[in-house]
């Protein structure tokens, strides 16, 4: 079995991909909580990084689902 996701992807197409804005991106790396590789002027993030701190931050926005709410 092949994983099609791919390892890295430009910070701009991160933001299209998740629905953040590019500041964003870079204020959760200002706090550690993801990392932004650099490859010249170039700037990347890891996909599943950034998937895996969206889904870690359900409780904190107040995600119903995860209250047992019918919504």
């Amino acid at each position: 079995m092949t994983d099609q996701s791919p390892v890295m992807v430009r910070v701009s197409r991160a933001q299209s991909a998740f629905g953040v804005h590019r500041s964003t991106l870079y204020r959760w790396a200002a706090a550690d909580q993801i990392r932004i590789y650099k490859r010249g002027s170039m700037s990347f993030v890891d996909p599943a990084e950034v998937r895996s701190f969206i889904k870690g931050l359900g409780d904190t926005l107040g995600d119903r689902s995860q209250k047992g709410s019918n919504l």
